[in-house]
């Protein structure tokens, strides 16, 4: 998996890898960011990033973190080039078969620009990845439908989680802190249970996580 912050990872699947963890798939997360600053000044929140990132992922029972140490919300300084070789070297170590990442869709240019660089770091015949699958990310996903100015997210694969699976989800986005927002916000435990309950009715389970697969090979 391969995020541009950390908690990505859990609002945009973290219930599908609590369940891919249990079912022992080896799952590996990359964070190219360790701070939030744009949205929040405290110095002290923003130095314990990369450890609430370690906590979530010992929470959905992720063995493999690597944080980077980029800017939140200042990617477009780092530049395309180096973002694609960066998930490129990720991609390279790891050699994963499928990767998960944020969706074009996302109003959040940090998203689209990770987006973009792991489809060109696991395109074909420079990688085996064989499947990527993008995720919604709550505040993000729908902020960028709600704008009128981005795509908006189309899923096509839905995966079925269970009720401890998501109920690891919101153990994980706890870990975050100040992250979880007061219901009736997205970010709230409340939403993304909502979005769960919801993304779940769409293929008639009770709860599920939901992804647009830009590319599936099968060999």
């Amino acid at each position: 998996m391969v995020v541009a912050h950390g908690d990505d990872e859990t609002l945009g699947a973290g219930a599908t890898l609590a369940r891919l963890s249990d079912a022992g798939v080896r799952v590996r997360l990359c964070v190219l960011t360790d701070d939030d600053g744009s949205r929040h000044r405290s110095p002290h929140r923003a130095a314990n990033r990369s450890l609430a990132v370690k906590e979530a992922a010992r929470i959905l029972g992720i063995a493999e973190v690597a944080v980077h140490g980029h800017g939140d919300n200042r990617l477009d300084r780092v530049g395309q080039l180096e973002l694609n070789r960066l998930v490129e070297d990720e991609i390279r170590a790891f050699d994963p078969d499928t990767v998960l990442t944020s969706s074009l869709a996302d109003l959040n240019r940090d998203h689209r620009l990770v987006s973009s660089a792991v489809r060109v770091a696991a395109r074909p015949g420079r990688s085996d990845v064989g499947e990527i699958r993008c995720f919604e990310v709550r505040s993000a996903t729908d902020w960028g439908e709600a704008s009128g100015i981005r795509p908006s997210f189309s899923p096509n694969c839905w995966q079925a989680v269970s009720e401890e699976h998501l109920e690891r989800k919101l153990a994980a986005l706890r870990a975050y802190g100040q992250e979880v927002e007061p219901w009736p916000l997205p970010r709230s435990e409340g939403g993304v249970r909502a979005l769960a309950a919801y993304r779940g009715s769409q293929v008639a389970v009770p709860l599920a996580e939901a992804f647009e697969t830009p590319r599936v090979v099968h060999v």
